[in-house]
């Protein structure tokens, strides 16, 4: 790997349909029905490629052109500095090169099994009666269930900003019991309430859904210790099973990481994109001895999830894996398959994904595109 340089990197954006539109969360408009991924592929010396998501521009991508690999990776950290701009793509070519697959040259402590659950289950149902809204839902974990996601995570929230306190407070709570019902009783329910609800309003949503079963609870409010550390000794205290997650809106406060060692935060979701493997890599073993689960922010990406994948074979204390259902034509999976509600990471060198040539071609001439 030390002799190797960057010979070549190319830029493309990528398209994908969803099979549905997707609503609202507690504070931002609709999502849309389709997602964009920016890919890179970078090409080395020797011909070795690899491939992964990044935003990177032309002028930051030039001025890789010719680098040793050396200057911008280390096999036992990840990325240095001026190798974060393409982390994804260069550790797919460090494992590649290795001939590993990527959770083997990342260290391969955890299950190559990764479980994953359904996050687009968002706000859908504004204006809509409370039995019009049951059929909403029914349909979204119908659709769900029919791309072989078996776990559903619920936008919560209503109250914040699109409906009435109390009148909010109510449908989301009707959502989750027809989520629950229409998942079935072996479904992982987590509910996102992106920063929507308040101390109080979070404790009457847990009582009110005793029945269900909450598996997480994610942003129910602004990270705050005092309002944290009460929301964990209340899910305590009334016995509950639920974790905490937080992290992933940005950044967060400076006491984040001394919440997730008190134990007041169990799930760490800093997004996966935007922090990249290399600090990912590092947080992971931080956050173990206290007990801290990892479970990635991942929405708006595609991709993502098969370097993301490799990230939670690679780990003991992985959660669970981000995704939602659409189309994806163009990609080549090597060895990839999905299971029983799982992703079944190959044992393929890198991360066994790559892209079309047709769609290659296509996309460096396209809006955005590159080549350098």
């Amino acid at each position: 790997m030390s002799a190797e340089t960057i010979d070549r990197i190319e830029k493309i954006t990528l398209k994908f349909e969803r099979p549905r539109f997707i609503g609202k969360n507690a504070r931002k408009g609709d999502h849309g029905s389709h997602l964009t991924d920016p890919v890179v592929r970078i090409h080395s010396s020797s011909g070795a490629i690899g491939v992964g998501w990044s935003r990177i521009d032309q002028k930051t991508a030039s001025s890789l052109i010719g680098r040793p690999m050396s200057e911008l990776f280390d096999p036992q950290v990840g990325c240095t500095a001026d190798g974060l701009p393409i982390d994804l793509p260069l550790w797919d070519l460090a494992a590649r090169l290795a001939d590993q697959p990527l959770y083997q040259f990342l260290g391969a402590r955890g299950d190559s099994a990764i479980e994953l659950y359904d996050g687009s289950i968002y706000i859908d149902d504004l204006g809509k009666t409370d039995e019009e809204a049951d059929q909403i839902f029914r349909d979204e974990v119908e659709t769900g269930l029919g791309f072989g996601y078996h776990n559903f995570k619920i936008k919560i929230g209503r109250g914040a900003r699109w409906m009435g306190i109390e009148e909010g407070l109510d449908r989301d709570i009707r959502v989750i019991h027809t989520v629950r019902e229409a998942a079935g009783l072996e479904a992982k329910i987590m509910i996102d309430a992106n920063n929507g609800t308040t101390l109080n309003i979070a404790k009457e949503i847990l009582r009110r859904c005793e029945d269900v079963g909450i598996y997480w609870f994610e942003e129910a409010f602004p990270e705050d210790p005092e309002f944290n550390e009460a929301f964990k000794a209340y899910i305590d205290e009334q016995g509950y099973d639920t974790l905490v997650a937080d992290g992933e809106s940005g950044p967060p406060p400076p006491t984040y990481f001394t919440m997730v060692e008190k134990g007041w935060i169990d799930v760490v979701q800093h997004d996966f994109r935007a922090k990249g493997l290399t600090w990912w890599k590092e947080t992971a073993d931080r956050v173990a001895p206290w007990g801290a689960r990892c479970a990635p922010h991942c929405w708006g990406s595609l991709i993502e999830r098969y370097t993301h994948a490799h990230f939670g074979a690679s780990i003991p204390n992985f959660s669970l894996l981000e995704a939602a259902p659409a189309e994806t034509p163009g990609i080549i999976l090597d060895g990839w398959d999905q299971e029983d509600g799982k992703l079944i990471v190959p044992d393929t060198p890198g991360i066994g994904f790559d892209l079309e040539s047709e769609v290659i071609e296509n996309g460096l001439k396209s809006e955005g595109g590159f080549a350098v």
